[in-house]
């Protein structure tokens, strides 16, 4: 076995004290002969962690089978004095790969109740923000414009790790750790990902709204910057409306399309109403029974609504104020955008913001 520690001189941009002592993070990797547990080798293990004001690098590298079962030892001590595992998908291989291992080598260890942040799980949340096809580390690397001096990826250097047990040629083992140093280095590079998640799930405050040229302007200062200045937009079901969502630096801006016509907000007692054909409109059946028969009809679901002329906002799932129809479909409705605007106040912009932003994920 072989054991290296080095220094790669990186300080991430992004707050993970926000998450809990850095020094209590570990960042790690592992590297194996194949994805199946049950019938593969752990032979590469390397960890990140912040020690002494700087991030420090440490790998643990067998030199055949027989060392797997020290090197997993190893590292799960080592493991044991942190209370947060960062990963990049790790908790669909690495955590499950580490668990299995220890038990099958009858090794106790706290690893398995250990809080988990795995870095692609969580960015994969604004993927459709990112508009990413793949959310791999290197793809997620190429997007923040970041360089690494590996070439090879995990498949291919199983048979170069095959070759090393047998001969021990330390251009195979160069290749080996450096794959796993640079997935390392490229963990704590990629950690500002995680920003675009942060700001669709509230990190924001909001900084002011205004109307400029048909569209109701929202800007918001983000708890964090984004790496990557990203713009997404999406159609709603009138023709020419939209809403785009920008976020540059700090500032996240989102323009809606204030919609201009008639609008109906539907009344939900409706064996209490009647609807007139000649004057399109419902009265209460308490004014009806003054109206001939052959003027009125009972109300339905399809007429039974108050109509009022003035401008609209796609409501998404804001509540705070009556739900009109605009037409007649029920699938989206919207918000006086008078009455909004003259009564919202912070938390009311913030969570209208927030009811757009969560509609990312399911346009």
């Amino acid at each position: 076995m072989k054991y290296i520690k080095r220094k790669p001189g990186i300080l991430p941009e992004y707050d993970l004290r926000s998450i809990c002592p850095v020094e209590k993070m570990l960042l790690f990797d592992i590297e194996s002969t194949g994805l199946k547990k049950e019938t593969t080798q752990l032979y590469l293990v390397g960890c990140a962690f912040f020690e002494d004001d700087e991030w420090n690098i440490v790998q643990w590298l067998t030199s055949n089978a027989s060392d797997e079962e020290t090197v997993l030892g190893e590292f799960l001590e080592f493991a044991s004095g942190f209370d947060v595992l960062v990963t990049f998908n790790g908790e669909g291989f690495d955590i499950p790969y580490i668990k299995y291992k220890a038990e099958y080598y009858g090794i106790k260890t706290d690893f398995g109740s250990k809080i988990s942040l795995d870095i692609y799980k969580r960015a994969k949340r604004a993927r459709k923000f990112l508009k990413m096809s793949s959310m791999s580390q290197k793809s997620t690397e190429l997007f923040l414009g970041i360089d690494r001096d590996d070439l090879m990826d995990g498949g291919r250097l199983i048979p170069v790790y095959f070759d090393y047990e047998r001969s021990g040629d330390v251009d195979k083992e160069r290749l080996l750790l450096l794959h796993n140093y640079d997935d390392l280095q490229g963990m704590l590079k990629i950690l500002p990902v995680m920003a675009y998640t942060d700001c669709l799930e509230g990190g924001f405050d909001f900084r002011k709204a205004e109307e400029v040229q048909g569209f109701f302007v929202m800007e918001f200062v983000m708890n964090r910057p984004v790496p990557v200045s990203r713009e997404f937009q999406f159609g709603l079901t009138g023709e020419n409306e939209t809403v785009c969502i920008s976020m540059d630096g700090k500032l996240l801006q989102i323009s809606i399309s204030i919609h201009s016509g008639i609008g109906k907000l539907p009344l939900n007692d409706i064996e209490n109403y009647y609807y007139l054909p000649d004057e399109d409109r419902v009265i209460h059946k308490d004014v009806a029974q003054f109206i001939p028969g052959s003027r009125r009809r009972k109300a339905t679901r399809q007429n039974c609504h108050i109509k009022k002329a003035g401008k609209f906002l796609p409501g998404f799932n804001y509540t705070g104020l009556p739900a009109f129809i605009i037409d007649g479909d029920r699938k989206r409705t919207y918000m006086d955008y008078d009455s909004f605007v003259s009564a919202a106040v912070k938390k009311d912009y913030i969570g209208y913001a927030y009811d757009i932003l969560s509609s990312v994920t399911c346009c």
